[in-house]
């Protein structure tokens, strides 16, 4: 075998260099457009739910509050009944009637439970016997009738007591009679007639139970001679 010489080696074929890495690895390159495409339908159940977070927030910021029903709210001042020619009668635990409120035409009124009467007649009495009777063309009674205002020519009479000649009574335009406190009171001027005698005022407050009379503002009066 003849040896061989350095400058006759001759270079073996060698195959061209590679400029890249083949393509054909298994993952091929995408354009853009579809790589933005795979990317939002990747993320497309975040963005739904995100959407659906906003709509929510916005919902409930745009739902007005609760209204109440208008026929609930607004409660109008009617009268839900009325009767004519009435009478109501308040008992004690015993014995007779202690008081008896009459009238032309009541109306109820739910809102306030309030009566109201027109042509109004009222009778009181007293443990001691001692009857109060009063008139008004107008009153305003509580739903308990524990105080009934007196309006429109209101006149109220003391039947006579031991030792009196005539009986004593009140006028005014408007009274209120309080069943609680067994009182007659009025803050508007009033006139106090017994016989001849006659006494004016600015206000009125009048106990049945004990017979006092209290006076205020102004008071005047006329009284006869004593012979």
């Amino acid at each position: 075998m003849a040896p061989l010489d350095d400058d006759d080696v001759t270079p073996l074929p060698l195959p061209p260099l590679l400029s890249r890495l083949p393509e054909a690895a298994g993952h091929p390159v995408l354009p853009r457009s579809v790589r933005v495409r795979h990317a939002l339908l990747g993320n497309l159940p975040l963005f739904l739910m995100a959407l659906l977070a906003a709509a929510t927030w916005w919902l409930v910021q745009s739902t007005p509050a609760p209204v109440q029903d208008r026929a609930a709210s607004e409660i109008r001042h009617e009268p839900d009944y009325e009767m004519r020619g009435f009478s109501v009668q308040h008992y004690a635990s015993a014995g007779p009637a202690r008081g008896v409120v009459e009238g032309d035409v009541v109306r109820h009124y739910p809102d306030t439970d309030t009566l109201e009467i027109d042509g109004v007649r009222l009778r009181w009495r007293d443990d001691e016997g001692h009857t109060l009777r009063a008139t008004a063309a107008r009153a305003v009674a509580s739903g308990g009738g524990d105080e009934v205002r007196l309006s429109g020519g209101a006149t109220v009479v003391r039947d006579l007591l031991s030792l009196e000649e005539a009986p004593l009574t009140f006028t005014s335009e408007e009274m209120v009679f309080d069943r609680r406190a067994d009182q007659v009171r009025s803050a508007r001027p009033v006139t106090l007639r017994q016989g001849q005698s006659v006494i004016e005022a600015r206000t009125l407050v009048y106990d049945h139970a004990d017979g006092r009379l209290e006076l205020q503002g102004a008071v005047r009066g006329r009284l006869p001679a004593r012979r």
